[in-house]
């Protein structure tokens, strides 16, 4: 059942997964391995000459249906207490729709290095992904309950559009490039692109275009319409169930401190240093892409009418859905591969310096999908942040929104390379319920000087360039 489903990726992402966004650093000048996941601008002109991203992991969960009570479950300390301790799942009962947005993300070997002005970058990730929308609550709880426990519901007629369930594992190898391709008196713009590959570990989805349903009772449940695909797809003998691409593209734009109309970032012109600037803007579309799945996969496109069937307690389990599907309707054209779309989104980001190493942010990421396909759809989300930052220390604090409705506040510290923190604070005290939780933490080496590189002097004194702060 969805619960079951909802509750092992909830305890599973409370001890193991990532929040790929990690607001706390998305602006830092200091970390562009994790920045340039959010524009590959970012591997241009910042603090960091080379970066070299070790080891990060952490955990992403936000839903609108299943929850613990905040009275009976703290994340501190309850998280490290046995789970036969935890308190029961609960359900958010309503005919509002019900949706979910779970991701996990192990961050591997990456790296990025500037060039005068150009920037190169390399990720390597193992991602997995899982979300519910547009689900009504009717629907919700047949899921949660089965037939047997579908009260106050027995003999509705209950119609559902465009509902989707997906779930994807993958992994996620990119390469970056962007160009500083304009630079004159107090102003830069530069350009950058990703490219990935992309090996797809496993796949499912459920699209319901169509579907109306009416359980009559607990033994006898009447399919007027089932207009939708069901699909899945897993490695078989080996571990690669398909293979896809995907593309970042970005671009930003500087108003700096200094003049920079000869400027190169890092040179003994520029006194070895990049430059600083006022504020900052920046646009990308990430993760806008696609895998397809073709060895060990299966597609069912369904375009029923009337069905009677059983539904028992497991007779829609989200693994086994694509058989209840092939064993109860007719109408039905199977393929053996099917395309699932990553979770892509349009990120603007602006920063603003205040000159004393305090910095102001704002991030607005709008997910987007094409409504007639499968794949998971990312959350959209804006954030604000306040940030202090320093070669060797920095930290921030975050207030963000998802989806417009789900306020959060979230901390992040940087200690040299290493950088831990969590966009969702309120998670961890208990002081609400429980409706999802995240954490992350990076382990990095960088440079922030270019070996070998000494200032020009000019009549024995070092040039006109100003320094930067630290």
């Amino acid at each position: 059942m969805l619960r079951k489903l909802v509750g092992v990726i909830l305890l599973f992402s409370s001890y193991f997964g990532l929040s790929q966004e990690e607001y706390g650093i998305a602006h830092s000048n200091y970390a562009p391995t994790k920045t340039f996941l959010h524009n590959p601008t970012n591997t241009l002109d910042n603090k960091v000459w080379l970066d070299i991203h070790v080891v990060g992991a952490g955990a992403f969960i936000h839903n609108n249906y299943v929850f613990l009570k905040g009275t009976q479950f703290s994340m501190i300390p309850d998280l490290f207490t046995n789970q036969d301790n935890w308190p029961e799942f609960q359900f958010k009962e309503g005919a509002n729709n019900k949706r979910g947005y779970q991701e996990l993300d192990l961050q591997l070997l990456s790296a990025t290095y500037q060039y005068k002005r150009h920037g190169f970058g390399f990720s390597s990730r193992i991602r997995q992904s899982f979300d519910f929308r547009r689900l009504p609550g009717e629907v919700a709880q047949l899921l949660t309950n089965g037939t047997y426990d579908y009260d106050g519901l027995y003999g509705q007629v209950i119609g559902v559009n465009k509902m989707f369930i997906n779930q994807m594992a993958f992994l996620d190898l990119g390469f970056s490039y962007s160009n500083q391709f304009y630079h004159f008196a107090h102003e830069t713009m530069g350009a950058g692109i990703t490219l990935k590959y992309l090996m797809g570990f496993a796949g499912a989805g459920i699209k319901i275009d169509d579907l109306e349903y009416n359980v009559q009772n607990p033994l006898t449940t009447e399919f007027y319409t089932f207009n939708g695909t069901v699909a899945s797809g897993t490695p078989g003998d080996g571990i690669s169930g398909g293979s896809g691409v995907a593309v970042d593209l970005g671009f930003v734009y500087k108003k700096t401190l200094h003049n920079v109309t000869h400027y190169e970032p890092y040179s003994e012109a520029s006194a070895c240093e990049p430059y600083d600037y006022k504020y900052k803007l920046s646009a990308a579309i990430v993760d806008f892409g696609y895998i397809n799945f073709n060895k060990n996969a299966t597609r069912q496109d369904v375009e029923s009418s009337l069905s009677n069937t059983a539904l028992d307690d497991g007779a829609l389990q989200l693994s086994t859905f694509d058989q209840f599907v092939s064993s109860n309707f007719t109408n039905i054209t199977t393929t053996d591969k099917f395309r699932m779309l990553t979770p892509a989104a349009i990120n603007v980001m602006g920063d603003y310096n205040f000159e004393n190493y305090y910095h102001l942010s704002g991030y607005v990421s709008q997910g987007f999908f094409r409504r007639n396909a499968l794949g998971v759809k990312r959350p959209s989300v804006w954030a604000v942040t306040g940030r202090y930052q320093r070669k060797w220390f920095e930290a921030s604090g975050t207030i963000s929104m998802m989806n417009y409705n789900d306020m959060r506040l979230g901390v992040a510290a940087r200690f040299g390379y290493l950088t831990i923190g969590t966009d969702k604070l309120i998670s961890y005290l208990g002081v609400r319920d429980f409706y999802g939780t995240d954490f992350y933490f990076n382990l990095r080496y960088f440079l922030t000087k270019r070996p070998g590189c000494k200032r020009k002097e000019k009549k024995g004194k070092l040039n006109a360039t100003d320094c930067v702060k630290d």
